[in-house]
């Protein structure tokens, strides 16, 4: 099992905005031309052309339903013939490695002499997560010894599953497409995840609470818009998206650690370098993007038109 990797997904610009994007014929300045055309049946989808390139975004929301049906007929017929399918960039650790960094690194992942992790949160605080891990049945001892983030992070997961959440859909569906399809598979980037993790005591005090009230934050928005926002999603209903779709809190907040800034900024740039690259090259790419990545202020579209293209929906 030493190949197997656990992977986190990094959405490389999270925040989704809460208005209507600005319309997409309102950029039409430059000289060269790329065309977008937007999909409304089904999961949303761009079809960027730029002469015998083409490249479709399609642009998906997490997490969603474990058991979320959509309808992957216009998805498939988008792949079919494809150079190959983009996915996100991921940040990850190897087994082997995972449990070398814990084995000689365990300062940084879990607290001096498995100091409960509750009793060094202040009160309020405290009785907010006490009640929230009570409401999906988990105990104290499942986060005693760990960091704060990295209890309010694990609490995120144990979250999910008393939801019936995953992160890893629609992505892993639109790769079982693509492998039918015989469509090469690949990630924008891959990154190391133990860099990141071994800044987590440099976080204050303060930091670290705020960490922990953001995972709480989207507990209660998940209980609210998740299943609204990936029905919207499945239907391609932007609408009901923008109403229920945001960014995850928590992946805000650990930005404050320089090398999560850090790699969250890469992770833009290396996606909008994906998409001109796949623009040079002949032929069909499907590149997955977050529809925050995609619609939001200075987002991929509107550095389409800041790089003076001409971008029109139809």
């Amino acid at each position: 099992m030493v190949g197997r990797r656990l992977v986190l997904a990094l959405s490389c610009v999270p925040l989704l905005a809460a208005a209507d994007a600005p319309p997409v014929a309102d950029w039409s300045k430059g000289i060269e031309t790329v065309v977008v055309t937007a999909h409304r049946s089904g999961p949303l989808m761009w079809r960027v052309k730029k002469g015998d390139a083409t490249v479709v975004l399609l642009g998906i929301v997490e997490p969603v339903p474990e058991k979320l049906e959509w309808d992957g007929s216009a998805v498939h017929d988008a792949l079919k013939g494809a150079r190959q399918l983009l996915l996100p960039p991921q940040a990850s650790v190897g087994i082997v490695e995972g449990l070398w960094f814990l084995a000689w690194n365990s300062d940084k992942v879990y607290l001096p002499s498995d100091t409960p992790m509750e009793s060094t949160l202040p009160a309020s605080l405290r009785a907010r997560f006490v009640a929230a891990r009570e409401k999906i049945h988990r105990d104290a001892d499942r986060y005693a010894g760990l960091r704060v983030p990295l209890a309010g992070l694990r609490y995120e997961g144990d979250f999910f599953e008393a939801r019936g959440l995953v992160y890893d859909e629609p992505q892993a569906g639109l790769k079982r497409i693509a492998r039918s399809l015989n469509v090469p598979v690949k990630p924008i980037a891959q990154y190391e995840a133990i860099p990141m993790l071994k800044q987590l005591p440099n976080m204050s005090a303060t930091a670290n609470e705020m960490c922990l009230a953001a995972s709480l934050d989207d507990a209660d928005a998940l209980s609210a818009h998740a299943v609204p926002a990936a029905q919207a999603w499945a239907k391609g209903d932007l609408a009901g998206i923008e109403a229920n779709y945001s960014e995850r809190r928590f992946e805000s907040c650990i930005q404050a650690v320089p090398s999560f800034a850090d790699l969250f900024k890469r992770a833009v740039n290396d996606s909008m370098n994906a998409l001109n690259g796949a623009l040079a090259k002949p032929g069909t790419t499907v590149m997955v993007v977050s529809l925050g990545e995609l619609l939001r202020e200075n987002g991929m579209l509107d550095k389409l038109a800041a790089e003076g293209l001409s971008v029109e929906e139809e």
